[in-house]
């Protein structure tokens, strides 16, 4: 607010300037408009010409009545004209006071175009809203309670390797109940000279490999309900189980996303892991 406020200042400041310095612009122009400019010179009279000859000869010197007898000889050049009053002098116009108006406003608009300067911050950078610590952050839609599942899919490619593919079946069980849920992941897996997974990897011709098995759990594992469709999602990170043997991590973790739409106990979709996706059909229910 104290910004914003003297920002207002200093505008106002500033438009107040400009508003004197355009009536002492206006004030100069009328003075300079009204003052008369320099006077003109007199142009030069000439006198008439007089036939002086004719004049002496019908009067001769001392045959004027009432003229008196002049001593000596007459001047017979004509009178000088009167002389022409000189004009008035223009009524002088001092500038002194409107230059130094003038460097005063100019000084003023510069102190005031200071004034707005400084006292506008630059505006803080546009930050991405976080949540308050008051507010909890919205968590996902929570599971259903009491569904279960079990669900095949058709192959997918692991792997894609320089001669042939690896290809996996995946096999899933899904429990969800009021405290979380819980997906098992069960993945026989194949290698096979193809480009594409085949539907039946033994007929194939496909050699069997490992099979991996995965188990998600909640938080980690994802459930949301939408009307009659079904999204869990969530990393799997697999291991092999060999008989008689403690489970071995296969130290790799696949991006599970598994999209289900359900009807009547029936439920199909699509699976996705890393790259690979293939349909999905099976049973899915309430407990």
């Amino acid at each position: 607010m104290d910004v914003l406020a003297a920002g207002s200042a200093a505008e106002l400041v500033l438009g107040t300037v400009l508003g004197v310095l355009l009536a002492v612009a206006a004030g100069a122009a009328f003075l300079r408009a009204r003052r008369p400019g320099p006077p003109r010179a007199p142009e030069p009279t000439t006198p008439p010409r007089v036939d002086d000859l004719a004049d002496f000869l019908e009067h001769p010197p001392g045959t004027r009545p009432g003229e008196p007898t002049a001593q000596g000889w007459v001047s017979l050049a004509a009178p000088p004209p009167p002389p022409e009053p000189a004009p008035a002098p223009a009524p002088s116009v001092d500038s002194r006071p409107l230059v130094v108006l003038c460097l005063l406003a100019l000084a003023l608009v510069g102190v005031a175009a200071a004034v707005a300067v400084g006292s506008r911050d630059p505006e803080p950078p546009v930050e991405a809203a976080r949540p308050s610590a008051s507010e909890p952050a919205s968590d996902p839609a929570p599971p259903p309670e009491g569904t279960t599942g079990r669900l095949t899919a058709g192959g997918l490619v692991l792997e894609q390797r320089a001669v042939g593919i690896t290809v996996a079946y995946p096999e899933l069980t899904l429990t969800t109940d009021g405290s979380g849920s819980r997906l098992e992941l069960r993945l026989p897996t194949w290698n096979c000279l193809a480009a594409r997974a085949p539907e039946d990897p033994e007929a194939a011709g496909c050699a069997p490999s490992l099979v991996e098995h995965a188990e998600l759990e909640s938080p980690e594992l994802v459930v949301e309900r939408d009307g009659d469709g079904l999204l869990l999602r969530g990393p799997a990170a697999t291991e092999v189980r060999p008989a008689g043997s403690a489970p071995e991590p296969t130290g790799r973790v696949y991006d599970l996303e598994l999209n289900l739409l359900s009807a009547d106990g029936t439920a199909v979709g699509e699976v996705r892991m890393g790259a690979g996706t293939a349909p999905v059909s099976g049973e899915l229910g309430e407990d």
